[in-house]
């Protein structure tokens, strides 16, 4: 099963990686389409409020991710020491606390959603605009699921094209209902929570009809819960959950910080480089997630020279990428503000500042991704989850906090790339540590 997952060579790993590094690309390009579509149809206000939002949209991907990614690891390692029945097992296992999941969101949802609103600091006109799209969001968690489930299990099937076209059709899915629900039938902030929603549920559909129709190697059966793979599990995708948290944490203190500091305007500014962030760091995540099952199979295969020769085709690709990425965010840093916003000079000139001083977090990054990745496929999610949590939260927590009232505004955007320079130190040592106990 899988033996090709071990005929490792640049043709080969290319060919697992690049499906899933297009596919991140394009969840990147139609999130940003959200921004652009809102923005556009609905102003700098609109665009503000959903900011404030993404502190628990991170939260909801980042437990989905916990579970998917986290099982997932340990599922392919099962595959790889070949105990097939105990890796159905397990993956039945995850599509329970999946299921359990949603039945959380839906009720949170139904109850809660203004004043989880409320909570991250939208008020005035910022509070409906932010409600009507949190509710959305949470009553429609399913399609979140699915997608997510859909897009970590097909590549671990080895079908990286197929989850591929899911994430494309998705996404052409969701474009498609941005612009039916908030230009043709003027639904505001709800239309666009929507047009979300109904795309990822596109998406996930297409990976939810693979495994009901037994195409899939892995079964679901009704087995009795098993406590143990679900601690593993969740401990294993820890870093993931801690990660996505973590970027809430930290978006919200970027929220309270820059409005004290300058206003509205600042929050419009950074989820406009968030979003283009996003878009070139995807690249590298695409790549830690692609070559994620390749790594989880081979160390339960224990064939540690294809770990070696993925690790080392993974560190030149990035470092290449890595140059392209701080080239592209400099010289056609206003292309994607103007994107977003055309007539706001004062805006447009301060984001334009924050793209060039955040560039610089391109040159490490990569690479703090990958050591994360990397951790969580061999079952380490200890190291990952410290990584992840240093990165995403300590340090620029402790950043954002001390830097603005040294050099003001441009401490705020110093942040991002200081955090990386941080973390990456202690990726290298964990790695260090891997290397000398499994002879990597």
């Amino acid at each position: 099963m899988k033996k090709h997952f071990e005929n490792i060579n640049v043709k080969s790993y290319f060919k697992f990686v690049l499906p899933t590094i297009f596919s991140m690309l394009f969840i990147s390009v139609y999130s940003m389409t959200d921004g652009i579509f809102i923005s556009n149809r609905l102003g700098s206000s609109a665009l503000a409020s959903l900011n404030i939002t993404l502190p628990a949209s991170n939260f909801i991907f980042g437990s989905v991710f916990m579970v998917v990614i986290g099982a997932s690891a340990i599922i392919g390692i099962n595959i790889g020491a070949k105990k097939i029945k105990e890796a159905n097992e397990n993956f039945s296992n995850m599509i329970y606390i999946l299921a359990g999941l949603v039945f959380i969101y839906l009720i949170i949802g139904l109850f809660f959603a203004e004043d989880i609103a409320e909570l991250l600091g939208a008020k005035g006109e910022l509070l409906p605009l932010a409600t009507d799209y949190l509710t959305v969001i949470l009553l429609g968690s399913i399609g979140f699921v699915i997608k997510f489930f859909t897009e970590v299990f097909l590549r671990l099937e080895g079908k990286f094209n197929l989850s591929m076209f899911a994430t494309i059709i998705g996404g052409v899915a969701n474009v498609g209902f941005n612009y039916v629900f908030m230009y043709i039938f003027d639904m505001g902030m709800t239309g666009a929570a929507l047009g979300t929603i109904f795309g990822a549920f596109i998406n996930g559909i297409i990976g939810v009809l693979y495994f009901c129709l037994n195409y899939s190697s892995l079964k679901f059966r009704f087995v009795k819960i098993d406590t143990k793979f679900i601690k593993s599990s969740l401990a294993n995708g820890s870093s993931e959950m801690v990660s996505s948290l973590s970027t809430g944490i930290t978006t919200f203190i970027f929220n309270t910080v820059l409005l004290k500091l300058v206003g509205k305007i600042g929050v419009s500014s950074i989820s406009i480089v968030l979003y283009a962030n996003f878009f070139l760091s995807s690249i590298f995540i695409g790549l830690s997630m692609g070559i994620q099952p390749l790594l989880s199979y081979n160390f339960g295969a224990e064939k540690i020279g294809n770990i070696k020769k993925l690790l080392k085709i993974s560190i030149i690709t990035i470092g290449s990428i890595s140059l392209v990425s701080f080239t592209i965010c400099n010289i056609f840093k206003y292309h994607l503000i103007h994107l977003f916003e055309r007539t706001n000079l004062d805006l447009i000139m301060m984001t334009g500042r924050a793209f060039t001083i955040c560039s610089f977090a391109f040159f490490v990054n990569g690479f703090n991704i990958l050591g994360s990745a990397f951790f969580t496929s061999i079952n380490n999610g200890k190291y990952s989850a410290i990584i992840s949590f240093s990165r995403s939260l300590i340090f620029k927590m402790i950043l954002v906090l001390l830097l603005p009232k040294i050099l003001g505004l441009n401490g705020v955007w110093m942040t991002m790339p200081l955090s990386e320079y941080l973390c990456i130190i202690m990726t290298m040592y964990f790695y260090k540590k891997c290397k000398k106990r499994y002879s990597l």
